[in-house]
């Protein structure tokens, strides 16, 4: 009987062990690792949906639910809502043009989409291309001109390092050897360092995607949580699913 036990004690130890993806053996190439994300990466156009935002930074802080429609590579419509569901902000953009609209102000701004018009509604310094994809569970990949991958025996994952040398950027990224998903990516050039992750993956309509999304930005010092409550992938789009006509009586501002 004693023997008996500790046979059972062995097996139960050894099958919790097992409950650790294990690596395979072979280290792959960081382009064959590249090649796997980006092929999934084209599976997911976009998504409609519902989340809870919350924006933490030294100008700016706050938290409300945002209905987000999301599409590569650079469409964007939040609309924050407010405690009775009705929204009380708009930022809509085709990757080109940006707008902005404040009912309780009555003022609809209006420019180009860039990281500088982005950051007077999100204070992080990020294009519409990687606000999206940030969006859609995926950092937007750098160029490089070298790239590394090595074992991370302790977490079961590949770990794939990009760098360009001419813009002095470096970036990182944490990657299911099974599913391809990035799981974490770090991102890195002069007086500026992020960081991204995904968690809480859910299987949703055929795709693996984290209902929890952390931005952090150490310079400059914001943080971004995104916590999706529900979600359509890749939906069908309408013609106005990216415009923001100007109300009537409204004062349009450019954006300078």
């Amino acid at each position: 009987m004693r023997i008996w036990l500790l046979s059972l004690l062995f097996f139960l130890v050894i099958s919790g062990c097992a409950t650790l993806p294990l690596l395979p053996p072979e280290t792959p190439s960081p382009e064959f690792l590249l090649h796997q994300i980006r092929t999934r990466l084209q599976t997911l156009e976009g998504l409609k949906g519902l989340a809870q935002v919350k924006v933490s930074a030294a100008e700016k802080s706050f938290h409300a639910q945002e209905v987000l429609f999301v599409r590569r590579p650079g469409w964007l419509r939040a609309e924050s809502l407010g405690p009775l569901g009705t929204p009380q902000f708009y930022l809509v953009t085709d990757g080109r043009e940006l707008s902005l609209y404040n009912p309780g102000e009555n003022r609809y701004y209006w420019g180009w989409a860039t990281a500088k018009h982005l950051s007077l509604a999100l204070p992080l310094a990020l294009e519409p291309e990687e606000v999206v994809s940030l969006l859609l569970g995926d950092p937007l990949l750098i160029d490089y001109d070298l790239a590394s991958t090595r074992r991370d025996g302790e977490e079961g994952l590949w770990t794939v390092e990009l760098a360009s040398t001419s813009r002095r950027e470096r970036q990182i990224l944490w990657v299911n050897p099974f599913s391809w998903h990035i799981l974490r990516a770090e991102f890195y050039r002069p007086a500026l360092s992020q960081r991204l992750i995904f968690e809480d993956f859910h299987r949703i309509q055929g795709f693996l995607f984290p209902q929890k999304i952390q931005f952090t930005s150490f310079e400059p010092v914001a943080r971004l949580t995104v916590e999706y409550l529900e979600m359509e992938l890749n939906p069908r789009w309408t013609a106005q699913d990216f415009q923001l006509p100007v109300p009537r009586g409204t004062t349009v501002i450019p954006l300078q």
